[in-house]
């Protein structure tokens, strides 16, 4: 065996004097010493904290910082119909914003309006994919809420528009709201015929939202709206001046005075 060091024998005790040291050189008779390797220390774990800087910086960017002006300003600027659907799938909110632009709005129908007053071979083009046909969706029971009219005012836009729309048994509790109607009268001003059946959440606001911005109206039909009053029914008549055909059912708040306008 080979070693290396000090020869000499020491009797008893320890080479070492620090009292640190203790632990790694003991005795254990008279005249052996034995060398004890020092124990690992017990790691603890705490946590880490780190600087807000470094939280900043280790943040991803997201549009959901966005407030809600600047999304609606992206929004208005999208150009199809199927892009702004798709938009609306990503949440609920991104649909109540998109439910808040007029169809007039968007950068895509101010584009038209200006083609259609230079160029008479582009306005042909262009008509020809906005005259494609008016769309017709009917929402009964559980499937009449606010959040499918949103949808459905969205989702139509981009295909020619929604022409007829009719809302049967409407419940009272999760039912067609005026936020429901009034989403429809923003998205769709090509509405032509409406009817309401059993709707009891739809007022005169949802009514006269209707009457501001679907001027196409031709045909009306009212059943079983009790909060449907002559207030709604006048402002219809005031600024839908095509219609020809109104139904009224079972409304106990309508007299003659929304009847003689």
């Amino acid at each position: 065996m080979e070693f290396s060091g000090d020869d000499d024998f020491y009797n008893g005790g320890s080479f070492y004097t620090n009292s640190t040291d203790l632990g790694r050189l003991c005795s254990i008779s008279f005249q052996v010493d034995v060398y004890c390797p020092p124990r690992k220390r017990t790691r603890i774990s705490a946590p880490f904290h780190f600087g807000e800087a470094e939280v900043e910086q280790n943040k991803q960017p997201s549009i959901d910082v966005l407030p809600d002006e600047c999304l609606v300003e992206i929004f208005k600027r999208i150009s199809g119909g199927k892009e702004r659907s798709s938009c609306a799938c990503v949440s609920k909110h991104w649909l109540m914003l998109l439910t808040s632009i007029r169809k007039g709005e968007y950068e895509s129908s101010k584009v038209v309006k200006e083609n259609v007053g230079s160029n008479s071979g582009d306005v042909e083009m262009i008509l020809s994919e906005e005259d494609d046909g008016y769309l017709t969706r009917c929402l009964e029971g559980k499937k009449a809420t606010d959040m499918r009219l949103a949808a459905v005012a969205v989702g139509t836009s981009g295909h020619g528009g929604l022409g007829k729309l009719s809302i049967r048994g409407s419940s009272s509790s999760r039912g067609v709201t005026n936020f429901g109607l009034s989403a429809v009268a923003r998205g769709c001003p090509s509405l032509k015929v409406l009817s309401l059946w059993n709707v009891p959440r739809v007022g005169d606001e949802g009514l006269c939202e209707i009457a501001k911005e679907c001027h196409l109206l031709e045909k009306l039909d009212l059943c079983q709206c009790p909060h449907l009053s002559n207030k709604g029914l006048i402002a219809i008549a005031a600024n839908c001046p095509n219609l020809t055909a109104l139904s009224i059912q079972s409304c106990p708040k309508i007299g003659n005075e929304g009847l003689q306008a």
